[in-house]
């Protein structure tokens, strides 16, 4: 069994919000989780091994905060992620090699 990587991404460093990267197998998850403030960040998507990957976001949804929005989409190792977090809201992203 390997030993799992994870990375805190550098936007957990900076503000309230909790974001970090874990491996597992060949797919990564992402997963940020804000504090009391709504904010917008940006995840780079440098971390994986992969050049592009097929990637399932899913967000809090901003009119119903007990509910989410899921979206499929084709993302590259050059790509960053526009996350916008609403107070207390949360984002989880799986990245599977394509």
């Amino acid at each position: 069994m390997k030993t799992p990587m994870v990375a805190l991404l550098a936007a957990a460093l900076l503000t309230a919000v909790a974001a970090f990267a874990r491996r597992s197998r060949d797919a990564w998850f992402v997963a940020v989780l804000n504090g009391p403030d709504a904010k917008t960040i940006q995840v780079p998507l440098s971390f994986p091994r992969d050049t592009r990957y097929v990637a399932m976001l899913v967000r809090a949804r901003k009119d119903e905060p007990a509910a989410v929005e899921i979206e499929e989409i084709t993302v590259q190792r050059t790509d960053s992620l526009r996350v916008e977090l609403s107070q207390g809201g949360g984002f989880i992203g799986r990245f599977q090699g394509n």
